[in-house]
């Protein structure tokens, strides 16, 4: 049980750092296609977006992979330093070499469907080893102490968050204990927080609110809630992505399919 719990904390930490990669590869995506462009307007060249487009897919395969590659090395987890420069080195030249053949695959793969004449598999794959190999080496190399850093300073940061919040309401300022709060949700223009038997109106927003909350334990379920996970019993799902979170206090709350890579664990654990 304790494995199975440190292994899902370790997902909800490092997934935003995927996030934040899924973002910067769209973000290169598109700036080397832009870069192409002007490159034909500086030098007299031609300038096919099919070809440029698909070409530039490169950048994007980084996203699967660097996922597949992290999850590989948090399962062997290497204990040593040694050990993990060992292990990033090897899988980082493996990986990359996976990359550059996928890509090629796929390049020559839309070449035959965009193409008259298709490339050449030979000519792209050298030519991707001769551009690409050293950036990518780089960057498997690296990413898992990167994320490794990234998830430790997530895990720091929620140590770090409030064992009580205080609720603001007028002149009335109350201390309550985050572990009694069984869920909080936006009653415009103020946010309640729901506490046992009680239920406390606050000036600040949700968004706010959230900021002090342990993520671990405090989980955002719609763009109006957000709830403690320890209380729930239950989940009937409403046959449309959405659920209904029962508490320990019998009251109902709405699970947002919107939400659901916040909540989604709960279905299986």
């Amino acid at each position: 049980m304790r494995a199975q719990e440190f292994s899902r904390t370790n997902s909800k930490l490092i997934n935003p750092s995927f996030r934040l990669l899924a973002v910067f590869c769209i973000l290169l995506y598109g700036l080397a296609i832009f870069q192409d462009y002007i490159f034909s307007k500086v030098k007299p060249a031609g300038f096919y977006w099919s070809d440029t487009m698909l070409y530039n897919i490169y950048w994007l395969l980084f996203i699967p992979f660097m996922k597949i590659a992290n999850s590989f090395y948090n399962k062997v987890q290497p204990k040593s330093l040694i050990n993990k420069i060992l292990y990033a080195s090897s899988t980082g030249f493996i990986f990359s070499v996976l990359h550059i053949f996928l890509f090629t695959s796929i390049f020559i793969l839309g070449s035959h469907i965009i193409f008259p004449v298709p490339h050449r598999f030979s000519t792209i794959f050298k030519n991707a080893i001769s551009n690409q190999l050293q950036i990518t080496i780089i960057a498997y190399l690296f990413s898992p102490f990167v994320v490794e850093y990234l998830k430790r300073k997530r895990h720091t940061q929620a140590q770090k968050t409030n064992k009580t919040i205080t609720v603001k309401n007028g002149t009335r300022r109350i201390k309550i204990d985050t572990s009694t709060i069984l869920f909080i949700k936006t009653d415009r223009p103020y946010t309640t927080v729901y506490s046992n038997d009680k239920k406390f109106l606050h000036d600040e927003s949700l968004k706010k609110l959230e900021k002090l909350l342990d993520p671990q334990i405090f989980l955002r379920v719609h763009r109006s809630a957000i709830l403690n996970k320890n209380h729930i019993t239950e989940l009937k799902s409403r046959k449309n992505g959405d659920y209904d979170g029962i508490l320990t206090n019998g009251q109902s709350v709405r699970f947002s399919r919107h939400y659901r890579q916040n909540w989604n664990e709960l279905l299986n654990h």
